[in-house]
């Protein structure tokens, strides 16, 4: 727990729990292939050894259930960071696993989803650049390279850029809607947003 009781790292919350657990809501949730128990086995264990980094910015994990935007009707866990007094959430992807391990976890997911779910999600959210933390480090930065060449090229006019209307048509979407339904899709699209943002409150509150 933090100084304020309110919070347990990350790092905490995984000693707290055994591996088979976590594996059990992994396969659950994504429906793991051949070979995944012993990928997140060895992440799991990894993350068990490694040294947390400070957390400067206080940052906070949350997992949440909430459904998903595009394709009504399906619910997914999303896992964001978020800063005290800020309302932002932060995608964690380009995050080394040591800070990972620093961020203090929300208690209230912890209520609501149990510990061992927690840390699956967060364990399938910090694996998107691989499952070893040296391969994970060297993805990482070679991403941030690659989108800091992108920012340079926007900024200094060099950028290729290509319209939306391109896009969809390169890949062969058709939109046929018509505007009652593009309208009615809208407001769901809404109602979605507003609702998954009460969860977001409830797990804050």
């Amino acid at each position: 727990m933090s100084e304020s009781g309110d919070f347990m790292i990350f790092r905490d919350l995984i000693k707290s729990v055994v591996f088979d657990d976590v594996w059990e809501e992994l396969n659950k949730v994504y429906s793991m292939k051949d070979g995944g128990f012993e990928a997140y086995q060895r992440v799991f264990n990894q993350l068990k050894e490694l040294m947390p980094e400070l957390n400067d910015d206080g940052f906070r994990l949350i997992v949440a259930r909430v459904e998903d935007k595009f394709e009504p009707g399906t619910f997914i866990f999303e896992v964001f960071g978020i800063k005290p007094g800020d309302k932002d959430h932060y995608a964690l992807e380009l995050s080394p696993w040591e800070e990972w391990l620093s961020f203090e976890v929300i208690e209230k997911c912890i209520e609501v989803y149990d510990a061992a779910a927690v840390v699956a999600h967060f364990i399938y959210g910090l694996t998107f650049f691989g499952y070893d933390v040296s391969d994970v480090q060297a993805n990482i930065k070679r991403e941030i390279e690659i989108l800091g060449e992108r920012q340079e090229e926007i900024e200094n006019g060099t950028a290729k850029l290509i319209s939306l209307d391109a896009v969809r048509k390169n890949y062969g979407f058709i939109d046929n809607r018509t505007e009652e339904e593009k309208e009615l899709q809208h407001k769901q699209f809404e109602w979605i947003i507003a609702e998954n943002k009460r969860v977001y409150e409830e797990l804050l509150s």
